[in-house]
């Protein structure tokens, strides 16, 4: 009898086991809003396997729901804290398309609005992602059972209360670590020097928004800047140039409070500085006024040759006075 109890209770396991770690696939509609996304759980069961769970969300038909609401393929791993566990993270691969609801001049619509782990005082072992409501489909996929759960106010009240957390509601715009078309990992990555590294797009760092190859909200610290230079200020030194005189320049500082060809402090405030263009404004700068210095070097030298001209005159005149003197005995 006890044999046979053992081999129920382990049979009871396995099923138990089975169904835990199984592949779920399904769908599921976030109501409410359209202009709101709110939150979705997922059991992270990867975690009783000291595994992360890997998760596909996705829509592909861009007329799903029957109003050209958009499609989007995203992956997401992730691994809860679940009151104890370590190496807790999450990341994403979002790819989205055609998001274009309400016409051709609204799109980009984003379809996830954030993810986070809201387990870190229990052990309810859920993953929150935030995904668009007004009645909007998605699949899933995930490698153990995630059973997703959507609180929209209408399946399931709002907000979502986690013992021991805090309580957990609609997002009405998306968070800044979400990126809505490529990977957002919350861990460091490594890009090793065996190869090439390339970003064909723009990089940002600690910027979401970069409009130019790396935008940077922060200090640059590095031990060498090498910039690309077309032509060099070295015409300055040309016969031809115009080189204004001293005159010219104070009259136009008085009048704009820079010097000429300089971007005044507006412009530098509105638009920034470009270095490459600075350094050849600032070395154009530096010869004119090298010029300027040969220029009154020269004159101070003829300058020179005139005073010491009029001292050996004075001093012929001063030495005939004294013949003169001399001859009449004058003291």
């Amino acid at each position: 009898m006890l044999i046979l109890v053992k081999k129920l209770f382990t049979f009871l396991f396995v099923l138990v086991s089975m169904s835990t770690f199984a592949q779920q696939a399904g769908s599921f509609n976030v109501g409410g809003d359209f202009t709101k996304f709110y939150p979705v759980t997922f059991i992270d069961a990867g975690s009783v396997q000291n595994t992360a769970t890997n998760l596909e969300i996705g829509r592909s038909s861009v007329h799903l729901n029957s109003d050209w609401r958009g499609s989007i393929i995203a992956k997401f791993r992730f691994h809860e804290t679940n009151w104890g566990n370590g190496a807790r993270f999450a990341e994403a691969d979002i790819m989205q398309s055609n998001n274009e609801l309400g016409g051709p001049g609204v799109i980009n619509l984003d379809f996830i609005a954030g993810w986070g782990d809201p387990t870190s005082g229990n052990n309810s072992n859920i993953e929150v992602i935030w995904l668009r409501g007004g009645g909007t489909t998605y699949y899933f996929k995930s490698d153990v059972v995630t059973n997703p759960v959507v609180y929209d106010g209408v399946q399931n009240p709002l907000p979502l209360l986690v013992q021991n957390g805090n309580s957990i509601t609609y997002k009405t715009t998306k968070d800044a670590y979400v990126n809505s078309s490529g990977l957002a990992y919350e861990t460091t990555a490594y890009f090793y020097a065996t190869g090439n590294n390339y970003f064909a797009g723009n990089v940002g760092i600690g910027i979401t928004n970069p409009v130019e190859k790396l935008a940077v909200n922060g200090i640059i610290h590095s031990t060498e800047v090498k910039v690309d230079m077309t032509g060099w200020s070295d015409y300055v030194f040309k016969k031809e140039y115009p080189l204004l005189p001293l005159s010219e320049v104070k009259t136009y500082i008085d009048k704009n409070q820079h010097l000429p060809g300089i971007p005044s402090e507006s412009e530098v405030i509105k638009s920034g500085l470009n270095l490459g263009d600075m350094n050849k404004l600032l070395t154009k700068k530096v010869e004119e006024l090298t010029l300027y210095l040969i220029e009154k070097d020269a004159e101070s030298k003829n300058q020179k040759a005139i005073n010491d001209q009029l001292k050996t005159q004075l001093k012929s005149l001063d030495d005939q006075l004294q013949l003169i003197k001399n001859k009449l005995n004058i003291n």
